[in-house]
Parts: C-alpha cells; sequence; structure tokens
C-alpha cells in the first residue's frame, strides 16, 4: 500500500494549458481520477476555423468526422515514479501511442511518443506552460 502512495506522490502535478511546438494549446485537467489533455486552441488549416476543423488525418476512417476542438490527445494517465504513462494521439499524423510525459522544471513537459513497429520507435516533443 505505501508503494501505491508514494509512486502516486511522485508524479508530478501536470495540470494547466501547454503549448505545443506546433502552438497548439492543450489544457490538462483530471478527468476522473487521472489527468487528460484536450485541444482547447490551434491553428485551423486554410479555409478551415477551429469549430469546423475535423479528425481528417485519423487512421481509422469512422473517425475523421470528429471536431479537433476539444479533441482528447492525453488518456488513460497513471502515475510512474516521476512520470505519467498513458497514451498521446496526433491528429497531423492520425494515430495514437504510448505515451510518456515528464515535467521539466515549471513551464516544460517532456512528451514521448513511442509505438512498436519491429522494435518500439518513439519521438519526443516539449510542450511550454501556456498562460
Amino acid at each position: 500500500m505505501l508503494t501505491v502512495v508514494a509512486s502516486a506522490q511522485a508524479a508530478p502535478d501536470i495540470t494547466g494549458k501547454w503549448r505545443t511546438p506546433d502552438g497548439a494549446i492543450v489544457q490538462i485537467s483530471q478527468c476522473g481520477s487521472a489527468p487528460c489533455g484536450k485541444i482547447v486552441k490551434f491553428t485551423p488549416p486554410a479555409g478551415k476555423s477551429m469549430a469546423t476543423t475535423v479528425d481528417a488525418n485519423n487512421k481509422d476512417a469512422t473517425k475523421r468526422n470528429r471536431k479537433i476542438l476539444g479533441l482528447t490527445v492525453l488518456w488513460r494517465m497513471k502515475p510512474n515514479g516521476e512520470a505519467w504513462l498513458g497514451r498521446v494521439y496526433d491528429p497531423r499524423r492520425g494515430f495514437s501511442a504510448n505515451a510518456t510525459v515528464r515535467k521539466k522544471g515549471g513551464t516544460m513537459l517532456e512528451i514521448q511518443g513511442c509505438v512498436r513497429v519491429v522494435f518500439n520507435v518513439c519521438e519526443n516533443e516539449i510542450w511550454q506552460k501556456a498562460n
């Protein structure tokens, strides 16, 4: 029991608004007992607005009509030492991956997404705290 409590306490608070390298804003807040992240602002493609942009690149054709605004891009987050493990979705590429989220100082999050092909292929992004 103490191990579980210590693990949950060690994972940093990642709630707040975070700016992705492309300039989108992801709001991370509590979704039940764990944090999740939703897109709350982004630059829409030419001829579209934030309200009309859909998830056109999704690998799953049944999800291509869902709106990007409000889309959950971080979910199933569970504390793991000083990090959070869960899933991340990249609407630019239309696929999800296993995610590791680490807080770097007070103003940065390192998001690592990994997919298994023959071996794990991982990519890192740094999200900056947004006001």
